[in-house]
């Protein structure tokens, strides 16, 4: 007898993960092109094997699962003193459920027991639930950049640490 709903975990992702990375990424940004440039959205859908080049190329990639389903993930890097989150995604059945602020909080963890002293994300203005996101986890606007290939206004968010 289950007396207790399993809570999602996040946990680190695995090479083996690659392929559904990749299919995350790609029902994530599903129709996102109405909001911002196709090519943001089409730089923001990896392939597998762009995705299994993360766990070879210094990143580190966090999940959620719960029971059985895939239902984010984020990555980070971090150069220097500081951490880069980016690739935050969630899938669109479970928006607004939490996931996405579990990811970003264990990332922020992630970055505090790496020692680093700011984390730096960049976000669409477009984008608002997940502007909203990162600002309700402190993260505060520092510039805006003009990612010109995309043809797309960004805002690199910061968070101290």
């Amino acid at each position: 007898m289950r007396f207790f709903r399993s809570t999602p975990r996040v946990i680190p992702a695995q090479p083996a993960d690659a392929p559904a990375l990749a299919d995350l990424y790609r029902r994530a940004w599903l129709g996102c092109e109405r909001l911002v440039d196709p090519r943001l959205v089409a730089d923001q859908t990896p392939s597998a094997d762009d995705v299994l080049a993360w766990f070879h190329g210094g990143f580190e990639v966090f999940r959620v699962r719960h029971e059985g389903d895939l239902l984010g993930a984020v990555r980070c890097c971090y150069p220097s003193s500081a951490c880069v989150v980016d690739q935050l995604a969630v899938g669109p059945e479970v928006r607004g459920r939490g996931v996405g602020h579990l990811l970003l909080g264990h990332a922020i963890g992630r970055a505090r027991r790496a020692g680093v002293t700011r984390v730096w994300a960049q976000v669409s203005p477009k984008l608002e639930p997940s502007l909203g996101l990162f600002r309700a986890l402190g993260f505060r606007d520092t510039t805006v950049i003009h990612a010109g290939y995309w043809a797309e206004d960004l805002l690199l968010l910061e968070l101290p640490i």
